[in-house]
């Protein structure tokens, strides 16, 4: 009888490929993964990413004095670690950088869940980001 257990490698193509847009952290906000739909809407490369705090890749626009949005992922990825429940918060303006160092103003649903081992820690949380600039802007 076959093996159908699927293997890490599978999970790992499996997630990457989600058509939601998806990005891991571990508890010190290290990113360990990303949807590819993800990393299409953000304007960043997988490779340039993981292993970085994600704070540090999505730093907040140095243009935009009013910018919070570093400051909004962080308190709702430390509410997610001390509560252990889902945090889904309001839009959120959140520029992306592009590839010349400038922003882009953009607006994100997110939400945040964590994720348990067996014993019912939070090994990583899942924070999702629906770009929602078209609804925000009436573009």
């Amino acid at each position: 009888m076959a093996d159908n257990t699927p293997s890490d490698v599978d999970f790992r193509r499996l997630f990457e490929a989600l058509p939601n847009q998806y990005i891991v952290v571990d508890p010190n906000r290290t990113v360990v993964a990303a949807t590819d739909t993800f990393l299409a809407a953000t304007l960043k490369e997988r490779d340039r990413i993981v292993g970085r705090d994600i704070l540090d890749v999505f730093p907040n626009n140095p243009e935009d004095p009013t910018a919070n949005g570093t400051t909004v992922l962080r308190e709702s990825i430390e509410r997610v670690l001390a509560t252990k429940e889902i945090d889904i918060l309001r839009p959120q303006r959140y520029d992306m950088e592009i590839s010349d160092g400038s922003f882009e103003v953009r607006y994100w649903q997110p939400l945040n869940a964590p994720v348990f081992d067996a014993d019912g820690e939070i090994v990583f949380v899942l924070h999702g980001a629906e770009d929602v600039t078209a609804q925000m802007t009436g573009a």
